[in-house]
């Protein structure tokens, strides 16, 4: 009985690993047909068994003032546009770790009650 376990455990094995040569080959023509060799992305299961490429770590910036705090003193006692006060901003030497910066500010200009709108223009409310 152990026997026909084992034998039937190979067959089934064996005919598995011929299955997914089949699958490897049959992508690869995928692959090339459509110019795409090696771009695609690994499974996850492929993925966890394979060695990872270090990644490249973005810092998020360090900076002395908080970006609430640099648009309260840049719009102390001034009404200014968004793009005046995000210069003013720049100007201080804030450091934005995003590709949209006007983004973060709108964040800190239209929540709370830190900054008074009128006509477009912006002034601290402290």
């Amino acid at each position: 009985m152990k026997n026909s376990s084992i034998k039937k455990f190979i067959s089934l094995r064996d005919g598995l690993l011929k299955e997914q040569a089949a699958l490897t080959a049959r992508l690869a023509e995928i692959e090339q047909a459509l110019g795409t060799t090696g771009e695609v992305k690994a499974s996850k299961s492929s993925a966890a068994d394979a060695p990872s490429a270090p990644r490249a770590v973005k810092r998020r910036a360090r900076n002395e003032l908080s970006l609430k705090e640099a648009a309260l003193k840049v719009a102390a006692g001034k009404s200014l546009s968004k793009q005046e006060i995000l210069d003013g901003i720049l100007k201080l030497g804030y450091k934005f770790s995003t590709k949209d910066p006007m983004n973060s500010l709108n964040v800190v200009l239209y929540s709370g009650k830190n900054f008074k709108r009128a006509d477009g223009k912006f002034t601290a409310a402290k």
